[in-house]
């Protein structure tokens, strides 16, 4: 009898680069790892399944960021790269997002999901925005009140 259950709570796919540059897509599947008899939380897990059928997987006792930052570590043993949100450095989860697969960049107003592409920063005009702060620091008179000697 099989004591390690891997009770599945996302999946879809994700690209990977490989050692010449060229991308590649897989399927991944996320959610909890079950041990014992009654199916007992024992963690997190991230499991990657390449078109030719490999498996690589993930897994932590604590965090669901961690076993995918696991599962990165072991396909860079064969050369592979995970393009994905959940293993850039800027990405953070929050008290609330925390193990959820969800998490935010400081540069992007929107939840991003762990397994999704880095999105691009947001461009500001900067031009504009300066332009218009002139016009508006131009108007303001603080402290200055014209008195008649």
């Amino acid at each position: 009898m099989a004591w390690r259950h891997y009770e599945i709570r996302h999946s879809g796919q994700v690209e990977l680069i490989g050692q010449t540059g060229k991308q590649i897509t897989a399927t991944f599947e996320r959610g909890l790892v079950a041990t014992g008899r009654t199916r007992v939380f024992a963690g997190y897990f991230v499991r990657l399944t390449l078109s030719s059928g490999t498996e690589f997987l993930g897994e932590d006792e604590h965090s669901l960021r961690s076993a995918l930052l696991r599962l990165s570590s072991n396909i860079s043993a064969v050369k592979l790269a995970l393009c994905c949100s959940g293993v850039d450095p800027r990405w953070r989860e929050s008290g609330l997002s925390e193990n959820s697969g969800w998490g935010y960049f400081v540069f992007y107003p929107e939840a991003v999901d762990m397994m999704d592409p880095v999105p691009t920063t947001l461009e500001v005009d900067n031009a504009g925005v300066d332009e218009e702060i002139r016009k508006a620091v131009a108007d303001i008179r603080i402290g200055l009140i014209s008195r008649a000697r």
